[in-house]
């Protein structure tokens, strides 16, 4: 199995420290669309919660993948929080620097929602595929801390199921 961390700078750098509406209007002008919520048919902006850059103990998250031993092509992430919880029964509520949940997008497409440290991924595309996660509060805005989202990158090359 091959993971490794993406050697790409991070996506969204220092010029993102903008007001909440300007990140949706920048993600239209990378990416030429807006933030889609894949489960709704409407548009689903996320705003980003700055973390003051004093702060002493933000959040950060590692993620890792390992095959699964019985679903070939399966593979499991594993999430390491530091500073950070999942707060389920919070969600839509009042936005914490270190409660919510973590978005995970596979090759830039959201997935799903984690409210916890584990996931199993039962069929990825064939060949090199990009994972991200990404800290989110519970009013779902993303979680930002000297000029960085808080979120971790790996590209893994998918196994062709038989």
């Amino acid at each position: 199995m091959k993971a490794h961390r993406s050697s790409r700078p991070a996506v969204f750098q220092t010029s993102l420290l903008l007001a909440a509406s300007a990140y949706g209007d920048e993600m239209k002008r990378r990416h030429g669309h807006e933030l889609k919520n894949p489960r709704a048919h409407g548009t689903m902006k996320h705003s980003v919660k700055i973390i003051p850059a004093d702060f002493r103990n933000p959040p950060s998250v590692k993620a890792r993948l390992e095959k699964d031993a019985r679903a070939r092509g399966a593979v499991n992430l594993f999430l390491e929080l530091k500073n950070f919880r999942f707060a389920p029964a919070e969600v839509n509520k009042t936005s914490k620097i270190n409660e919510g949940h973590a978005h995970l997008y596979v090759n830039g497409k959201k997935l799903t929602r984690l409210y916890g440290p584990a996931y199993f991924l039962e069929s990825l595309p064939k060949g090199k595929v990009r994972i991200r996660v990404t800290l989110n509060t519970n009013a779902h805005e993303d979680l930002s801390h000297r000029g960085r989202l808080i979120q971790d990158v790996l590209e893994y090359e998918a196994e062709h199921r038989n």
